[in-house]
């Protein structure tokens, strides 16, 4: 009977395991990251052909996860940070140059309307006074818009700064989890908790740049950017760190090991790549836009007013000044009296409109803006068009990538996240083994007592 009771023992020993990892399972059904686990049960041999075996043991705890299912996340994941991070700026961007307070083309409308309304009056100092108010107006829209641009670059360099501190801190945590998975592997410790947490690690990584995962032979990862530079390698991690150059800008360099050298930003990935896109593809072209308008707007309205005289018959006086090194002042207007508008082309004449209706024709006069030779209305409608443009497709973008990231997760849960229908299963099976393997114990210590009373 003692075999039988060895069996048995065996049994219920393997339905405990079982137990405990479904009630692992079910324990950590809403926990980020945690990989089910599943019980792999091996039949023992007896101890010669006469026997009908040795029992059941279980020869591991199966930690179910995929690493092509992580990998695809991952890179998902970096997908959509990417697009998240440039959209909220382009939001920004496209909501400010698009409203009524805010928008040079409104502006411009408004300053070339009050001089055709002068343009039959030239005399009239009402009429001239509010010219000189619209000119206010249209410098404000360009200070307020500069400002307003450059509170946008400040926010993301602040942004990219906490990123980094976030990247640095992701990485010094994966290489001591690095370190920890080793030691307890070398003594058959589990590390399944271990794992779960690295790679939740790793998921968080991948919001801020794109990286390649690789596990060693040892348990520990590696983990590096797309260009091969390392960011972990076993227990040594790596730190971005930022610096501000004389320009204004951003520098990022990688410190690993003693060595320091420089990152290229436009190909980081992830949330930190989005900030570099947005930065120098919307941001800065933006406000350099805004720039050459001004700097063209003061050149064509001082150079036409210098050639015209005003009520006393003095030679014209510059209305405008653009302050390239400025962000809000970059356009002013100079202390112009009404009656000091050079309108007339001929001094004494003071109905004379011909310099006035040569302001008014630079509306339709070209510019060069970015490299472009347009009107002033047009620089700044096809500049407005450009970042809404690039709004609607980066938030196409943005909702591809998001969709592929939830299949992404839904795959992976498919294989690693727990099935409360399915541990429920489980915890039945478990529980009706045990129960039967403890009924074959007490079968078996019945049948041994009636043999004793035999005796």
């Amino acid at each position: 009977m003692s075999v039988i009771n060895q069996i048995a023992y065996s049994g219920v020993r393997a339905a405990q395991v079982g137990l405990s990892a479904t009630a692992q399972n079910i324990a950590n059904e809403n926990t980020p990251g945690f990989s089910r686990l599943q019980t792999v049960q091996s039949s023992m041999a007896g101890m010669s052909s006469l026997n009908a075996g040795g029992g059941v043991q279980v020869t591991s705890i199966r930690r179910l996860s995929d690493d092509f299912q992580n990998q695809q996340l991952w890179r998902a994941t970096t997908e959509q940070h990417y697009y998240g991070a440039s959209q909220q700026y382009l939001t920004a961007l496209e909501g400010l140059m698009s409203g009524d307070g805010s928008s040079i083309s409104v502006g411009l409308d408004r300053f070339f309307a009050a001089l055709s309304e002068a343009s039959a009056t030239p005399g009239s100092m009402a009429l001239r006074q509010q010219i000189i108010s619209e000119t206010k107006n249209l410098s404000q829209r360009f200070n307020g818009l500069n400002s307003n641009i450059d509170s946008q670059i400040t926010a993301l360099h602040e942004q990219r700064n906490n990123m980094a501190t976030e990247i640095n801190g992701l990485t010094e945590n994966i290489a001591l989890l690095n370190k920890k998975v080793v030691e307890t592997e070398s003594i058959n410790g589990d590390t399944t908790a271990l794992r779960d947490h690295r790679e939740q690690l790793i998921k968080d990584l991948s919001k801020f740049a794109s990286v390649r995962v690789h596990e060693t032979p040892d348990g520990s990862l590696t983990v590096s950017m797309v260009n091969g530079q390392p960011l972990v390698s076993g227990i040594s991690a790596g730190q971005l760190q930022v610096s501000k150059t004389l320009s204004g800008e951003q520098e990022v360099s990688l410190s690993f090991v003693g060595t320091k050298f420089p990152l290229q930003q436009n190909n980081f990935g992830g949330a930190f790549g989005g900030l570099y896109n947005v930065e120098y593809n919307n941001l800065r072209p933006a406000q350099d836009a805004l720039h050459d308008m001004a700097r063209e707007l003061t050149a064509m309205v001082n150079s036409t007013l210098a050639t015209g005289f005003d009520l006393n018959g003095a030679a014209g006086q510059p209305l405008l000044q653009y302050n390239a090194g400025s962000t809000s002042a970059m356009l002013m207007v100079n202390d112009v009296k009404p009656g000091e508008l050079a309108f007339s082309s001929v001094t004494g004449e003071t109905g004379n409109n011909e310099t006035l209706l040569a302001l008014l024709e630079l509306k339709g006069q070209n510019i060069t803006v970015n490299g472009n030779q347009v009107t002033l209305n047009d620089a700044y409608a096809g500049l407005l068009g450009e970042i809404a443009s690039t709004s609607r497709q980066n938030q196409a973008d943005l909702k591809s990538a998001t969709s592929v990231t939830v299949q992404a997760q839904s795959q992976r849960d498919s294989v690693s996240a727990v099935s409360r229908e399915e541990e429920a299963v489980n915890l039945m099976t478990y529980q009706q083994a045990f129960q039967a393997n403890m009924k074959v114990i007490a079968t078996a210590n019945q049948l041994f007592d009636e043999m004793l009373r035999a005796f």
